[in-house]
């Protein structure tokens, strides 16, 4: 497997992971499973707040459904939405057979870190407004 995944923080608005990448991995694999987040209820989603990385070749992060949809392509190091951006959240837009999965993917061999900051946005059952 050329992916190991750490949640660094799960509460109950958001969700912040360590992906290492450590080698080749042709197809989409699952590395943000939102239905064993905290308080997954029916149907939860994510929206992607922020990312980091630094990965050696090319790195699709994907929102799983039938056909993947990419939301970030990656390469070399940078970040989405970190410091002093004013960036807006990367919704899930897959159609067909979405569940609001993470998926990565990349064609050729990587190495590298990526950090993803994330927000629940529907389908849990921890979500209070305080009145």
């Amino acid at each position: 497997m050329a992916y190991t995944t750490q949640t660094l923080m799960d509460s109950d608005w958001e969700v912040v992971t360590k992906t290492t990448i450590t080698g080749t991995n042709g197809s989409a694999t699952k590395v943000v499973d939102v239905s064993a987040l905290t308080g997954a209820a029916t149907d939860p989603r994510v929206t992607i707040v922020s990312a980091w990385w630094t990965v050696s070749s090319t790195l699709e992060v994907e929102w799983n459904a039938d056909s993947n949809v990419t939301a970030l392509t990656l390469n070399a190091n940078g970040s989405y939405n970190a410091g002093g951006q004013a960036m807006p959240s990367i919704s899930n837009n897959a159609s067909t057979g979405i569940d609001g999965d993470i998926y990565l993917e990349n064609d050729a061999a990587c190495v590298g870190t990526l950090i993803l900051k994330m927000r629940k946005v529907s389908g849990w059952d921890n979500l209070e407004r305080e009145a």
